[in-house]
C-alpha cells in the first residue's frame, strides 16, 4: 500500500490523479480510491469523480452548469469504483448526463449533470459578504488539534486548506445556523477548466452540514454526533478557481427530525460568485446529548500531544 501523503501538495497531486478516471469502455470509467481512515469513501470525492467522468463524454466547449447527486449507499473502505455514464441528451449547445457510481456491484451514488456552452446575455450576482482575511486564520486541523473527541480529517496534509472565519462547530458558542469558511488548494491547481470544476465539487462537501450542527451544540466525532449526506446539488455560475482562496458563506434554513439542509455560496477572493451549493444530510445526536459548554476545553494541548 502506498505511503500516505506527507504534505498538502502531495495530497492535492494524489487527488488530481483520482479525478482523471481511467476509461474502461465507451461510457464507463474506473475511479481509484485513496486509503481512508474513517471506514467509508469521502462523499465529495465520489461527487467529483462522477462529474469528471461525465465531463469526459461531452464535446469541447461544453461546461458543467448544474449537478444533482443522490447518495444511495455508503461505500466500503478504499475499493475503486466504476463510473457508468449514460448520455441522456445531446444538443447543439447543451448535454445532459446521468452517472452511476458503483462499488463491487453496489450503487453508491447517482448524479445528473447538465452541460452547456458559454453564451452572452444579461448577468448579475449576489456580492460576497465581508469576511476576515484568510491568511490571518489558522488551519482547522491545527485549531482542533487538542480536541480528541472531534472528527477532523482536514489538516495541513489534506488536498485543501480549510480555515474558519466563524468558529468550527466544536468551538461555536453563538448557536447561529450559519458559518463562514475559506478553502484553497494546497498547491498549484491544474488550469484545465473541467478538472477545476471537479476540484471545486470536492471542496464544496468539506463542511456543508456545519450550519446544521451549530444551533444544537453538536459536532462530529467519537461519542458525538454522527451524520451522512443524502444528496448534494451544485449550480456553477463562473469558471471554477481553487488555486486561490474561495469563501463559503453557509446557512441552514431548517432541520427537522434530524434531517438538515445546508446551503452555501462559493465566492472567489475577488468576489466572483463561482457556485451555489445545497446539501441535505442526516444528523444523529448521541442519546445523552447536552448543549456544548460555552467554553469547551481541549482534552490536551497541542504541545502535550507532540
Amino acid at each position: 500500500m502506498p505511503s500516505p501523503p506527507a504534505t498538502g501538495g502531495e495530497a492535492l497531486a494524489e487527488l488530481v490523479d483520482l479525478l482523471r478516471p481511467r476509461r474502461q469502455g465507451h461510457s464507463s470509467y474506473r475511479g481509484e480510491a485513496p486509503a481512508v481512515e474513517w471506514g467509508v469513501p469521502y462523499g465529495g470525492l465520489l461527487v467529483a469523480q462522477a462529474l469528471a467522468a461525465a465531463s469526459a463524454t461531452v464535446r469541447e466547449g461544453q461546461w458543467v452548469r448544474s449537478l444533482h447527486a443522490y447518495f444511495v449507499q455508503a461505500g466500503r473502505g478504499s475499493q475503486p469504483v466504476d463510473l457508468d455514464v449514460q448520455r441522456v441528451h445531446e444538443g447543439r449547445s447543451s448535454a445532459w448526463r446521468c452517472v452511476e457510481v458503483v462499488q463491487a456491484e453496489r450503487l453508491l451514488l447517482r448524479a445528473e449533470v447538465m452541460f452547456a456552452t458559454d453564451t452572452r446575455g444579461p448577468s448579475h450576482q449576489a456580492p460576497a459578504p465581508a469576511a476576515t482575511d484568510p491568511s490571518t486564520l489558522p488551519n482547522v486541523g491545527d485549531q482542533l488539534e487538542g480536541y480528541a473527541d472531534t472528527f477532523r480529517p482536514w489538516t495541513t496534509v489534506s488536498p485543501f486548506d480549510l480555515r474558519y472565519d466563524s468558529d468550527p462547530p466544536r468551538l461555536a458558542t453563538d448557536g447561529a445556523p450559519a458559518s463562514t469558511t475559506w478553502v484553497r488548494a494546497a498547491g498549484p491547481a491544474p488550469r484545465d477548466r473541467a478538472l477545476a470544476a471537479a476540484l471545486l465539487a470536492y471542496a464544496s462537501d468539506l463542511c456543508m452540514l456545519d450550519p446544521c450542527l451549530r444551533p444544537h451544540g453538536l459536532w462530529f466525532g467519537p461519542d458525538a454526533a454522527a451524520g451522512f449526506s443524502l444528496d448534494h446539488s451544485m449550480w456553477f455560475h463562473a469558471p471554477a478557481r481553487v488555486d486561490d482562496w474561495v469563501q463559503l458563506t453557509q446557512s441552514s434554513p431548517a432541520m427537522q427530525g434530524g434531517r438538515g439542509l445546508g446551503t452555501a455560496q462559493m465566492h472567489s477572493r475577488d468576489g466572483t460568485l463561482l457556485a451555489t451549493v445545497a446539501q441535505l444530510g442526516s444528523i444523529r445526536a448521541p442519546r445523552d446529548h447536552r448543549p456544548a459548554p460555552l467554553h469547551p476545553t481541549p482534552t490536551s494541548t497541542p504541545e502535550e500531544r507532540r
